[in-house]
């Protein structure tokens, strides 16, 4: 038997770097969505081990073969598998593709061989292969604290959000940008400000949008100084859709809207650049 799962992206609606650990790994608080944009997992037991990627090669360790191999650890047994990994959310852009496949991966072996793990010990084996794979066993809406893996399920926004993603040809190195950041320079708390609409308002509106200094999510400056071709692409997403914000470390970047009209016209915008986009619903989690 096999198993197709989609692989859904993410989007950091916030993200406040809320201080510097003293082995150097950052403490977050982040409200992340996953969003309709996905790769495609297909999945069968067999003999051998065979991994495939249909799209974008993937440079340096791919996820998921780290996830087999963190749960025939946790599992103590091998699980040969025929994978046929399909591509669609750029790499490098803070969208956490290679997390989302891993999560899926792991959802994936735990049904086809049977190993019976229950949620926590899912998540016990994910946090080993990344601090984003927990969020993505569930997926909808939740807060990230502490590395980014201590998850909270957050009430689900508005079905009828819509998001433009908008993706810049620029690659960004996650472990670049958080070395670049200190932990001294003050965060927006932009995280328990959503939180609360989220928690307490019945038709709560899409989040600040980072046209204003003070909504812009805590890593913007560090990735735009290290990499100046994003830099350069945000001054023209801007000019062409005031509010673009930045997801995770970037390239990516997005803005909310509340119906799919206004996004559609933020999307002839942006194509009008010349860059990818997709305009992408909210995924609830189960």
């Amino acid at each position: 038997m096999a198993l197709i799962l989609p692989a859904y992206a993410k989007l950091n609606l916030t993200l406040d770097v809320t201080g510097r650990r003293p082995d150097g790994y950052h403490e977050i608080d982040s409200v992340m969505q996953t969003i309709s944009l996905h790769d495609l997992l297909w999945i069968e037991p067999t003999d051998c081990r065979v991994f495939d990627v249909v799209g974008t090669p993937i440079d340096g360790e791919n996820l998921v073969l780290k996830a087999a191999r963190e749960l025939e650890g946790h599992v103590s047994r091998t699980l040969p598998f025929t994978i046929r990994l399909f591509k669609r959310i750029p790499m490098g852009a803070g969208l956490g593709g290679g997390s989302a496949d891993a999560a899926a991966f792991l959802k994936a072996a735990n049904l086809l061989y049977d190993l019976k793990l229950k949620p926590a010990e899912l998540t016990e084996v994910a946090t080993t292969v990344g601090q984003d794979v927990p969020f993505f066993l569930s997926g909808g809406t939740a807060r990230a604290t502490g590395l980014g893996s201590t998850v909270a399920r957050l009430p689900a926004v508005p079905s009828s959000w819509r998001f433009l993603v908008v993706s810049p040809p620029v690659e960004v190195s996650t472990r670049a940008v958080y070395a670049a950041v200190d932990g001294t320079e003050p965060t927006g708390h932009r995280t328990p400000k959503l939180v609360r609409a989220l928690t307490e308002t019945l038709h709560p509106d899409p989040p600040p949008q980072g046209g204003r200094e003070k909504d812009r999510p805590d890593l913007e400056p560090a990735s735009r100084r290290l990499f100046p071709a994003l830099d350069q692409a945000i001054e023209r997403l801007r000019a062409a859709v005031p509010g673009m914000t930045m997801t995770g470390t970037g390239a990516a970047f997005f803005a909310g809207f509340q119906n799919g009209h206004d996004a559609q016209t933020a999307l002839g915008a942006v194509r009008q650049l010349g860059l990818r986009a997709w305009l992408c619903r909210p995924v609830a989690g189960p």
